[in-house]
C-alpha cells in the first residue's frame, strides 16, 4: 500500500498498479473528471491546479483517490486514464464528468454539472444535472436534477428520476420505472413492465411487453404496442394503445381514463373482454363511442336523455372475460379489433 500527497501543477498526482477487474474511488472536491481508457494495468490522474491537494491509495484491486482545495479555486480539470476493464466510482461536487467506453460498471455522480458518458460494459449508477449516455450493458438508475435523460439500450433493468427533463432510452432488457415532475418520456422498447408518473409530458413507446401502468397529468400517452394489461390516466391529453399479447389467456385487463381527451384502443380479435364505457360530456350531435367490433348481441348502451348526459355502453366479446374500462369526461371513445 502506498499513500502520497502532490503539490505540482500538471504534474501525475497519481499512478497506481490496478488489476484488470479492480475499482477507482475518486471524491473531487470540485473538478471536471475527464476519463479515457486504455490498454494499460495502471491509473493515472492530473489535476490542472496546484493549489489542489491530492492523496492516493493503491492497492492491487482498488485504487481510492482523494482532493482537497479552496473554495475559490474554480473547477479544474482532472484527466484520469484508467483501463477499460475496472470500476469506475466517480464523484465531483461540481463540475461535469465525461467517460469514455468502459466494459466495467460505473457509478458517476456530480452535483452541479453534466454527465456524457459512451458504452458502459456494466451496471450504472449515474447522477447529474443533465445524462446522456451509450448502451449500458447492466441495470442502469440515473438521476438528473433538472435536465434531459438520454440513454441507449440498457441490458437490464431501468430506474429513471428527474424533476425536470424528458427522458429517451432505446430497448430496455427489464423493467422500466420512471417519476417525473415534468418532461416527456420515450422508451423504444421495454421487454419488462413499465410503470412511469409525470405530472407534465407525454409518455410513448414503440413496444411494452410486459404491462403498462403509465400517469401524467397534462399529455397524451402512445404505446405502438402492449402486451400485457394497461392502466393508463391523462388529465390533459390522449390515450392510444395497441394490445398484442403473446398469450391470450393472460391478465389483459385495461383501465384507461382520460378526464379531458380521446381514447383509443385496438384488441386482437380472439381476445376475450367484458367492456364498460363511458363518455360522461358527450358530444351533443354526434355518437362519442365508436367501435367496429361485430356483435352477435345489440349492445346494452344508455344514452344521454338529457343535454349533457352521459353515453354509456357495456358488453362482451368472445363470450366476455378480461375487464376492459374506459373513461372520459369531454372527448371520443374508439373500440378497434386488429
Amino acid at each position: 500500500m502506498l499513500a502520497v500527497q502532490s503539490l505540482a501543477p500538471l504534474s501525475l498526482h497519481a499512478k497506481c498498479q490496478i488489476s484488470p477487474n479492480g475499482r477507482l474511488e475518486l471524491r473531487a472536491p470540485a473538478g471536471n473528471l475527464l476519463v479515457s481508457t486504455s490498454s494499460t494495468d495502471s491509473v493515472e490522474v492530473q489535476v490542472s491546479n496546484r493549489q489542489v491537494t491530492v492523496q492516493e491509495t493503491c492497492e492491487r484491486d482498488k485504487v481510492t483517490i482523494t482532493g482537497k482545495a479552496p473554495t475559490s479555486i474554480g473547477i479544474p480539470d482532472w484527466k484520469i486514464t484508467v483501463p477499460r476493464g475496472i470500476t469506475l466510482d466517480l464523484s465531483t461536487q461540481g463540475g461535469s464528468i465525461q467517460v469514455a467506453d468502459t466494459d466495467g460498471e460505473a457509478l458517476l455522480r456530480t452535483s452541479g454539472g453534466k454527465v456524457t458518458a459512451g458504452n458502459i460494459g456494466g451496471n450504472a449508477l449515474i447522477y447529474g444535472t443533465e445524462v446522456r449516455t451509450g448502451n449500458i450493458g447492466g441495470n442502469a438508475e440515473l438521476r438528473g436534477l433538472g435536465g434531459r435523460l438520454q440513454i441507449g439500450d440498457i441490458g437490464g433493468n431501468a430506474e429513471f428520476h428527474t424533476p425536470g427533463g424528458d427522458i429517451t432510452a432505446g430497448i430496455v432488457k427489464g423493467t422500466v420505472k420512471a417519476t417525473m415532475e415534468s418532461g416527456s418520456i420515450s422508451i423504444r422498447e421495454a421487454v419488462g413492465n413499465v410503470v412511469v408518473t409525470t405530472k407534465e409530458g407525454d409518455i410513448t413507446s414503440e413496444y411494452v411487453r410486459g404491462s403498462f401502468d403509465g400517469k401524467t397529468e397534462s399529455g397524451n400517452i402512445h404505446l405502438e404496442k402492449v402486451g400485457s394489461w394497461v392502466k393508463a390516466f391523462t388529465g390533459v391529453g390522449d390515450i392510444f394503445f395497441r394490445l398484442v399479447p403473446n398469450n391470450l389467456a393472460g391478465d389483459l385487463h385495461v383501465t384507461a381514463e382520460a378526464a379531458l381527451g380521446n381514447i383509443t384502443m385496438y384488441v386482437p380479435k380472439a381476445m376475450k373482454a367484458s367492456f364498460d364505457v363511458v363518455v360522461e360530456k358527450p358530444a351533443m350531435s354526434t355518437k362519442s363511442i365508436l367501435s367496429n367490433i361485430p356483435l352477435k348481441a345489440p349492445i346494452n348502451a344508455f344514452n344521454k336523455l338529457i343535454p349533457g348526459g352521459p353515453e354509456k355502453q357495456t358488453f362482451e366479446v368472445n363470450k366476455g372475460g378480461n375487464a376492459i374500462r374506459l373513461r372520459t369526461s369531454s372527448g371520443t371513445i374508439r373500440i378497434m379489433q386488429n
